[in-house]
């Protein structure tokens, strides 16, 4: 690991449960030596990625500036928004855009609809990657080597969540959830809520995002399944367009 990575590595500590961290608990659990830790907490705080609490170090405001420049400049959430917004007031449901990064699958926008309960994978929060319509949905549509990755990382994991004994039971769930287009969830994230994910094709960025419709059981037991998996089928097309049209020249006008 290059001293770049270790150094942000340190930013992988913190979270809903533990946002303040002492200097000497960073040490100690990073293994850093004192001099080495105190450059890197001087660096990151300098650069704003951490500030200095109270009690310690919490994350920085640097990084809700840089979250501000997503939200208003990145192409895939562009696309999707005036789309996913009409989908929420249509069905009435909750509507995600997932994407991965390295092993971590997270909803980058969401849309609340009139008539569903409380997301427990919201905007920012970590999903499983077994688990979910959109986790199933995105790692399908991975390519063969990284399958196999996965599943060398997480064999356990992936038997847990019903998906593959061995490594060709989990390529044959993969390839099926890619024919079907589509994957329903029923309780596998909160015991309360139900949904539909979908594959969204993002162009000409690398990573694959998915589509996830979410809303109570009771509500999702009374949705006419096909039709809403038509209309999601439909709405990743009208952002793939989007997506296409952005990337044309614009014209000068001479």
């Amino acid at each position: 690991m290059s001293s770049l990575n270790k150094m942000l590595s340190l930013l992988e500590f913190f979270s809903i449960e533990r946002p303040v961290w002492t200097s000497d608990e960073l040490l100690a659990r990073s293994g850093l030596s004192r001099p080495t830790g105190y450059r890197y907490f001087k660096e990151l705080c300098d650069s704003g990625l951490l500030r200095r609490a109270e009690n310690g170090y919490s994350l920085g405001p640097r990084i809700i500036e840089m979250d501000y420049y997503i939200q208003q400049s990145d192409r895939l959430l562009m696309a999707c928004r005036p789309v996913m917004s009409q989908i929420a007031q249509e069905t009435t449901c909750n509507v995600l855009l997932a994407t991965i990064y390295g092993a971590s699958i997270l909803a980058i926008h969401q849309e609340i609809g009139a008539k569903s309960g409380p997301l427990a994978f919201g905007r920012g929060r970590p999903m499983p990657l077994f688990r979910g319509g959109g986790s199933k949905v995105i790692i399908a549509s991975l390519s063969l080597a990284r399958h196999r990755r996965l599943y060398e990382d997480h064999a356990a994991d992936i038997a847990a969540a019903g998906l593959g004994g061995n490594f060709k039971e989990f390529r044959a769930r993969m390839v099926q959830i890619q024919r079907d287009g589509y994957v329903v969830s029923v309780g596998e994230l909160d015991p309360d809520a139900a949904g539909a994910a979908v594959p969204v094709s993002s162009g000409t960025l690398i990573e694959p995002s998915a589509m996830i419709i979410v809303t109570t059981r009771p509500h999702f037991a009374l949705i006419d399944k096909p039709l809403l998996i038509e209309r999601m089928h439909n709405a990743a097309r009208q952002i793939e367009i989007a997506l296409i049209q952005a990337d044309q020249p614009q014209a000068t006008g001479f």
